[in-house]
């Protein structure tokens, strides 16, 4: 019997910014969240996952830090 898994169609797109550019495990991180239009946001915004998953495809390719879509 299949179970199916809950979905959510809804994302938070964040990029972690290293200040010192070294990713190191005591490093310092700034979180910038994105919102629709692709521009930082000052809270977390909830976006389609579509379009977190586009955005991020474009903030990776910019090397600002490490991009994560939750």
């Amino acid at each position: 019997m299949a179970s199916s898994f809950p979905r959510c169609e809804i994302r938070q797109l964040a990029v972690y910014v290293y200040p010192g550019g070294i990713k190191a495990h005591d490093a310092e991180r700034h979180v910038v969240f994105y919102g629709r239009r692709g521009v930082p946001v000052k809270k977390p915004r909830f976006i389609p996952a579509q379009l977190a998953h586009q955005l991020a495809r474009k903030l990776q390719a910019r090397r600002l830090g490490t991009v994560a879509v939750l």
